[in-house]
């Protein structure tokens, strides 16, 4: 778990270091892009869910999941310990700098409208077909530098998955197949 926070730790201080940025005037716009070349490293997605979903398994709250399909909402109370099995979809492929590296190419951005730095990873051509993956973007908030949000999109035939975490406080996965959408949502932070 100290491994994690490390990570998140270095990933973060690393935010400070990049360069080659172009400035507008224009507060309320993005203030700092890195070129389409620029290789960063992959932010190491998966270990940070992981310390996430660690963290939920030792609280004392049980987490309500939500599920939406054809205009009906059904809720149902779940274990903790079936947080873990519920985000299984963030979780595979295991998403970090070695083993994504040579797939995705990435940028960043400074965006005073969300208050947040993001990091946006694309496949590169080539990508295996058993890769779905096609979007990883992670907001960083310029406060306190803590991750806000992860939104990945994977896309296989005419399924488009939507994973988004609220960092310590919910997760959620809508599904869109021939127009018909399902989301299941599991929240645990119940302040929001």
């Amino acid at each position: 778990m100290l491994n994690r926070y490390l990570i998140l730790l270095a990933f973060s201080m690393w935010i400070f270091s990049c360069k080659d940025s172009k400035k507008t005037e224009d507060p309320q716009q993005i203030v700092h892009t890195d070129t389409a070349e620029t290789i960063l490293p992959v932010f190491p997605v998966t270990d940070y869910l992981l310390g996430q979903i660690d963290e939920t398994e030792k609280m004392e709250v049980t987490p309500l999941e939500t599920i939406m399909a054809n205009g009906k909402t059904d809720s149902v109370w779940i274990k903790r310990e079936d947080v873990r099995k519920e985000a299984y979809p963030f979780l595979h492929p295991e998403i970090d700098s070695a083993s994504l590296h040579q797939y995705y190419t990435g940028n960043s951005f400074l965006d005073r409208t969300t208050g947040s730095y993001t990091f946006t990873y694309s496949p590169k051509q080539g990508l295996p077909k058993d890769f779905d993956l096609t979007k990883i973007d992670v907001y960083v908030d310029t406060t306190n530098n803590k991750v806000q949000r992860i939104y990945l999109v994977k896309e296989n035939g005419d399924t488009t998955r939507q994973l988004t975490w609220k960092a310590g406080k919910w997760f959620s996965i809508r599904t869109i197949v021939g127009g018909q959408v399902k989301e299941v949502k599991v929240k645990w932070d119940f302040n929001e």
